[in-house]
């Protein structure tokens, strides 16, 4: 292990300790200094680029069977099986070489193939329901079953994609929409898996300490999860308020939006304070970034308009781009600092 990987390990056990208050914010700042973590971290360069590189592969792999004469339902699931069998027998036999990240590569590949292959054959078994999203709470089922036997991170991420598209697609369906909405159908009910999502990840943090050791870091995809979900409602609500038919236009009235829009401030502004508190960057990159999202989305819904295209944009524009070189100078200031 490189010294700055070393020191970002360290980094991430000195920001848990002062979580659980072992350490103080002196003690902790005090570690900090003597580990520094301010070089570029070629090991998470090469950990992301074997994930984008296996999943490049396996669309390149796709466009070539798509294109060729034998590409039927029956043989593409044959495929698709042999492909998952070898993906995992591939991450089984890494692992054994004592690989880490290659391994877990393969294996998040062999879950989207099994994913795709649970569709496959639900269209070659097909009775006529179209209740797609019942497919999706099989493959969540496995793929969480997975995640945890194979102590894979890479697969917890996979199964909160699952989760999203089947939990749309569920609560679609029921509807007699009979397709899933981006446009995340009923917003309340995805801020209310989120309350509980977070809920999970929390007690999963805590476990994280004693009898779920073997899986530290699940808790973040937990609870990023549920975050995502609960800032994509909010934002949603903020803007269009409470709608849930989708095919009759839902008209928000002023206090509506004005509620909506304090909630989700006042959230990001407790986020924020709860990740400076607890030293946890992930909690504070949400709240800012979607303290952001939200000043740009009532400026260009609520202000722009009225200024005209040219001002507005300008001034917009102009207002990012300040903040990016503002951002710029606090990065560099801190760097020479250290």
């Amino acid at each position: 292990m490189s010294p700055l990987a070393r020191n970002r390990m360290l980094h991430v056990e000195f920001d848990q300790w002062l979580r659980e208050g072992l350490l103080t914010p002196a003690q902790h700042a005090d570690l900090a200094e003597r580990y520094s973590v301010g070089r570029w971290d070629w090991h998470a360069l090469g950990r992301w680029f074997s994930i984008f590189g296996g999943v490049g592969v396996a669309a390149g792999l796709y466009r070539v069977l798509s294109e060729a004469q034998f590409f039927t339902l029956p043989n593409l699931a044959m495929l698709l099986a042999v492909a998952v069998t070898a993906l995992f027998g591939g991450a089984y036999a890494l692992k054994k070489r004592s690989y880490r990240w290659p391994p877990r590569t393969l294996e998040l590949l062999g879950a989207i193939g099994l994913v795709g292959l649970s569709f496959v054959l639900g269209m070659i078994f097909s009775t006529g329901s179209g209740n797609w999203p019942a497919l999706l709470l099989i493959d969540l089922v496995v793929l969480v079953a997975m995640s945890y036997a194979f102590n894979n991170i890479l697969l917890m991420v996979l199964s909160s994609v699952v989760f999203f598209v089947w939990f749309g697609g569920a609560t679609g369906y029921e509807e007699g929409w009979g397709a899933y909405w981006f446009g995340m159908n009923y917003p309340l009910r995805f801020l209310g898996a989120a309350a509980v999502i977070i809920g999970a990840g929390a007690w999963h943090y805590d476990a994280e300490a004693g009898r779920l050791a073997n899986y530290r870091g699940f808790a973040k995809v937990w609870i990023s999860c549920g975050l995502f979900f609960a800032e994509m409602a909010l934002w949603l609500l903020s803007i269009f308020g409470n709608f849930g038919d989708m095919n009759r236009w839902y008209e928000a009235g002023a206090g509506e939006l004005v509620l909506f829009n304090a909630l989700w401030a006042l959230g990001n502004a407790a986020l924020l304070g709860a990740g400076v508190r607890l030293r946890f960057a992930m909690l504070r990159g949400y709240a800012v970034t979607f303290l952001v999202i939200q000043g740009y989305t009532l400026y260009f819904s609520r202000i722009a308009p009225s200024l005209g295209f040219v001002a507005g944009g300008l001034l917009g524009g102009g207002s990012a781009l300040g903040l990016v070189i503002w951002l710029e100078a606090r990065r560099r200031q801190r760097a020479v600092q250290a």
